[in-house]
C-alpha cells in the first residue's frame, strides 16, 4: 500500500517527509537490514548531509553482499549507481581544485560550487508531445501543434514547525507551439511559480496520507489584450483507497483591482476546486483531472486523462494525453478544447 502511494505522489512529497522517523530505520539497519540502510542513505542525501549519506550507502552495500536475496540484488544495483554518482561528484571536484584545508564545511561549499548541484526534483509531469490535435476550430491557429511542460521543485527547509512538514518552492511552465505553421510561433506559454508546505497525516493507517497548502501565481507573460494572470491560495489533500490515490484541491482567488484584472470572470470557467485521481498499475500510470464550476446555469468544466507507460530507456515513458473542456491554457480560459496528444514523459 505504501509503495503504491510512493509511486503516485513521490514527485510532490519530498523524500525527507517520507522518511522522517530515522530512529526506526537506524535500529533495523544496525540489525542487518540492508534496505533500511539504503533508506537512511537517501534520507540524509536529501538533507544534504553527504558524509552520513555516503556511510549509510556503504553500509547498505556491505549488508546486501552478506545476504544474497532477489531483493538485495536489485538493491545492490541501485547502490552501485548511487556510489558511482558520489564518486563522479568527487572526481569533478578534485579535478578543479586541490584540497587546501580539512574543514568539512568549506570542502562541502566548494564541492557544491564546482559541481553546481542543487538537488532539484520533478514536481508535476515533465513531457513533450510533438503531435497534438485540437478538434475545435480557433481563429488564427492550426489544429495541430506541439505541447510540452517543464516542472521542478526545490525543498527549502524541513520540520520548521515540528510537524514533519516541508517547505518547497516549485515552478511549472507549459507551452503550446504552432510547429505546423509556416513561421512556427509559440502561441501560448503559461508560467506557474509556487510556494507550498506539505505535511504527512500522522495516523499511518488512515486513508488520509498528506496535506498541502500553498500560494500559486499563474500568468502568460503577454501584454495588452492577450495578458492573463491570477493568484490563488490553495489547500490540497492526498487520500488513498486501495490502489487509487485521490487528491482534491480547493482554492481562493486573491482579489485584484477591477481596472487591471485580465480575466475577471475566470472563476465562471475554472470554478474553485479540482480533483485528481491517480492509479498506478504495474509499470503504467493512469491519471484523471476533473474540474467544474459547479454552477447550475452556464455549467462549465474540463477533464484531462493521462496514460504513461515505460519505453526502452529508464525514466523515459510513452505518454497519451486527452483534454476536453475549458481553460486548457490561460489565453483560452473561456474557450473550449478537445485535444489529443502523443509523445514522451520524463517524469510522472
Amino acid at each position: 500500500m505504501k509503495k503504491i502511494l510512493l509511486c503516485a505522489i513521490v514527485a510532490q512529497i519530498p523524500w525527507a517527509l517520507l522518511a522522517s522517523d530515522t530512529s526506526v530505520l537506524e535500529e533495523k539497519a544496525t540489525h542487518g537490514d540492508a534496505h533500511a540502510a539504503y533508506e537512511l542513505a537517501k534520507f540524509y542525501e536529501a538533507q544534504h548531509e553527504s558524509d552520513r549519506s555516503f556511510l549509510w550507502y556503504k553500509q547498505a552495500a556491505i549488508l546486501s553482499l552478506e545476504t544474497k536475496t532477489t531483493q538485495n540484488k536489485a538493491l545492490e544495483s541501485g547502490l552501485t549507481e548511487q556510489l558511482q554518482k558520489i564518486e563522479r561528484k568527487e572526481t569533478v571536484y578534485s579535478s578543479f581544485l586541490t584540497p587546501y584545508n580539512d574543514d568539512a564545511e568549506t570542502k562541502s561549499s566548494v564541492q557544491q560550487m564546482v559541481t553546481q548541484s542543487f538537488d532539484i526534483a520533478p514536481y508535476k509531469m515533465n513531457y513533450l508531445l510533438p503531435i497534438t490535435y485540437d478538434a475545435v476550430s480557433h481563429d488564427n491557429r492550426d489544429h495541430q501543434e506541439t505541447k510540452f511542460q517543464v516542472s521542478f521543485q526545490k525543498g527549502l527547509t524541513d520540520n520548521l514547525l515540528g510537524l514533519h512538514e516541508s517547505f518547497v518552492v516549485a515552478y511549472t511552465q507549459t507551452s503550446w507551439w504552432q510547429t505546423a505553421a509556416e513561421s512556427a510561433p509559440f502561441r501560448e506559454t503559461n508560467y506557474q511559480p509556487e510556494l507550498f508546505m506539505i505535511m504527512p497525516h500522522f495516523d499511518k493507517d488512515s486513508f488520509m496520507k498528506a496535506y498541502q497548502f500553498g500560494i500559486l501565481h499563474e500568468s502568460n507573460g503577454q501584454g495588452g489584450e492577450k495578458s492573463r494572470s491570477w493568484n490563488r491560495l490553495y489547500a490540497k489533500t492526498f487520500l488513498q483507497a486501495g490502489g487509487l490515490v485521490i487528491a482534491p484541491r480547493i482554492w481562493y482567488r486573491i482579489p485584484e483591482n477591477s481596472a487591471t484584472d485580465d480575466n475577471p470572470n475566470i472563476d465562471d470557467y475554472l470554478g474553485s476546486a479540482d480533483l485528481e485521481l491517480i492509479y498506478p498499475w504495474k509499470q503504467q500510470t493512469f491519471k484523471m483531472l476533473l474540474r467544474n464550476n459547479l454552477q447550475s446555469e452556464n455549467n462549465r468544466g474540463a477533464a484531462q486523462f493521462d496514460w504513461t507507460f515505460p519505453l526502452w530507456e529508464k525514466d523515459l515513458f510513452g505518454y497519451v494525453q486527452l483534454y476536453s473542456g475549458y481553460a486548457e491554457s490561460l489565453i483560452d480560459y473561456d474557450k473550449r478544447s478537445n485535444r489529443i496528444g502523443l509523445g514522451f514523459a520524463l517524469s510522472r
